[in-house]
């Protein structure tokens, strides 16, 4: 999504846990930790009569698309595949936030910082509940199978 992205030395180039547990809480929390830096890059982008027309669209369109999901109903259906959408979502306004910076649009905007190194906003103990709570359910579930194989 972004233009010039370099795969190797992106932050957000990492692998993610095989198992993880995230809530439609989770997914609207990290949208509403995103959402105010897309609004002060839509300023941002508005302002700069220095950006190229080709950004200043490319940028358009990625806004748009942020509003979009950004609407979208947080659901349990999906909530893993919405929680990678915004944690994609989280890497690109941080390239964002560079690529502007370097054309002089907003260079003293605060960047977007991710939270527990995944976007998550978990942190390490929220992290280690729900590893406990999933671990506890699979017990559960196998010990419940045994009973009704008896």
């Amino acid at each position: 999504m972004y233009l010039g992205a370099d795969p190797e030395s992106d932050p957000c180039n990492r692998s993610k846990p095989f198992l993880r547990f995230v809530t439609p809480g989770d997914v609207r929390d990290l949208k509403n930790r995103i959402d105010p830096y897309v609004l002060a890059l839509d300023a941002s982008v508005r302002d700069c009569k220095a950006l190229p027309a080709d950004t200043a669209k490319a940028w358009g369109d990625f806004s748009k698309a942020w509003r979009a999901f950004y609407a979208e109903e947080d659901s349990w259906l999906h909530t893993a595949a919405q929680m990678d959408q915004a944690e994609s979502y989280e890497c690109d306004v941080r390239r964002w936030q560079t690529l502007l910076a370097q054309q002089k649009c907003a260079p003293d905007a605060p960047p977007l910082s991710f939270t527990n190194e995944g976007g998550s906003g978990a942190g390490s103990f929220g992290g280690t509940i729900k590893v406990v709570a999933i671990a506890a359910a699979v017990v559960a579930a196998a010990l419940a199978i045994r009973e009704v194989a008896k």
